[in-house]
């Protein structure tokens, strides 16, 4: 047939066949139950090219190949407590009930608290009057009242002799009293003894001359009076130096 010769040459081309690979071996079966130390000694040995030098005992298998266990035989329960107590040795079954309350050991009693005594008090001594000190209080300073000047009147016609005299006609109150003051300190170094002050008909000037005079600011000042007709009559003052005030 044409597929027949077809994979005749299909296989003249591919070439010879590979051989199939061999199955692996079958691993060597486990032991099923655990092993002993006897036998992994035995194992051991003989890799080692050795021999064990007792026989191994025979394990005790079951039908299904399993290694059979011991029976172990449990002791029977004790009947009771005590029983089981009485088998222990150098113990004693326990009296049933409580311990009389008569034999049993009373607990100590409590300890009072000791309470600390506190400590004595020691009286304070009165303060006397001596140690008291005591503030006086301060006198006041007696007040020194400026001595004012004694006016006085001179005759309307006569004419007199003065040390020294003082314009402040034109002047404002401020400036007139400052420069009265100046003279007044020049009258006084000098020795003078009377002052003639020209004010003019202002009011304003003759009331802030008084003032002054009445304030003790120009304590040399012992005497005042209105000037005479002849020497300005009501427009002008005549002052006098005290005493103390003179140049010595």
């Amino acid at each position: 047939m044409a597929w027949k010769q077809d994979l005749a040459k299909l296989k003249q081309q591919l070439g010879p066949e590979a051989p199939a690979p061999k199955p692996p071996p079958r691993p060597a079966p486990k032991p099923s139950g655990p092993t002993s130390i006897d036998d992994e000694d035995a194992v051991f040995l003989s890799a080692m090219g050795q021999k064990s030098a007792a026989p191994r005992p025979t394990k005790l298998t079951t039908a299904e190949g399993a290694p059979e266990a011991k029976a172990t035989v449990a002791p029977p329960p004790p009947e009771s407590f005590q029983e089981a107590l009485k088998e222990l040795k150098g113990l004693k079954p326990l009296a049933k009930g409580l311990p009389d309350q008569a034999t049993a050991p009373k607990p100590p009693p409590p300890a009072e608290p000791v309470q600390p005594t506190p400590p004595a008090l020691v009286p304070l001594p009165a303060p006397t009057q001596a140690e008291v000190p005591t503030i006086a209080a301060p006198e006041p300073e007696p007040q020194v009242q400026p001595l004012m000047p004694l006016r006085f009147q001179l005759a309307a016609g006569m004419a007199l002799e003065v040390d020294g005299t003082l314009d402040l006609r034109g002047h404002s109150l401020s400036d007139a009293l400052e420069r009265l003051k100046d003279r007044l300190g020049d009258g006084t170094v000098l020795g003078w003894r009377s002052l003639q002050v020209t004010l003019g008909p202002d009011p304003l000037l003759h009331e802030g001359l008084l003032i002054l005079l009445a304030s003790g600011q120009v304590p040399m000042v012992a005497r005042f009076a209105q000037a005479p007709v002849p020497m300005g009559g009501n427009q002008a003052w005549l002052l006098y130096f005290g005493p103390t005030q003179t140049q010595s």
